[in-house]
């Protein structure tokens, strides 16, 4: 299932990246554009970007999918009792948000349910041997709508 977003960013490490990026995400039908220093893209799932990028060889992501990648460290990293960490997971979460450009529009769970959820994100990690955690996953755990 896709999860449309007001705006998807994609860091490029170099300027040959960013005009492979832009080739590719317009060949997937999409209109990238400059925003400060990311590419970005208009009501698209983040996802979906994504994997255009990975499929087409560019090393530009996600500026989310980087984020949640730390997030999966830091849970892994600190095991399933997550209890006394609430206030690390929430500043993943924000950072995630925050770097995604997508504060107005999600917002962190209080610390209380963080450490449920990264629990929860733990056992679905070890269950599935580092399984991919969506987009969608990620704001269904961590996050309620502004």
């Amino acid at each position: 299932m896709e999860t449309i977003e007001p705006v998807v960013r994609i860091r490029c490490p170099s300027p040959g990246d960013e005009t492979r990026c832009r080739a590719l995400l317009q060949k997937g039908g999409l209109a990238p554009e400059q925003q400060l220093t990311w590419l970005a893209v208009r009501d698209a799932d983040p996802d979906r970007v994504n994997d255009l990028l990975v499929e087409g060889g560019a090393v530009g992501r996600v500026v989310a999918r980087e984020q949640i990648g730390k997030l999966v460290g830091f849970v892994l990293d600190h095991g399933p009792d997550l209890s006394t960490r609430g206030a690390s997971l929430q500043a993943n979460v924000s950072r995630v948000l925050s770097s995604a450009g997508l504060t107005g529009r999600w917002v962190s769970r209080p610390e209380a349910e963080l450490a449920a959820a990264g629990a929860e994100l733990h056992e679905y990690l070890m269950e599935s041997r580092g399984g991919f955690v969506s987009w969608e996953r990620f704001t269904a755990l961590f996050c309620r709508p502004v």
